[in-house]
């Protein structure tokens, strides 16, 4: 699927389909889940699922905001 804002691919398994986000203009990340605050899963992902391509490109943004914070 992709990202009804940034045209990015964002994968499978999505409640909202593009023009379904584009018209309600949903974002996940205005009411963030207890859950979805705890950095498990993500390092659960990195390890068993994401490729070295897409493990490059995380560390990369994650330093990019690092550098943002710092100025």
């Amino acid at each position: 699927m992709i990202n009804w804002y940034s045209k990015e691919e964002m994968g499978g398994g999505f409640q909202y389909n593009e023009k379904d986000h584009e018209k309600f203009s949903y974002n996940s990340l205005l009411e963030t889940k207890p859950e979805e605050e705890n950095t498990m899963r993500t390092c659960y992902l990195v390890r068993d699922c994401w490729n070295d391509d897409q493990i490059v490109k995380l560390r990369d943004y994650i330093n990019s905001i690092i550098e943002s914070r710092k100025e």
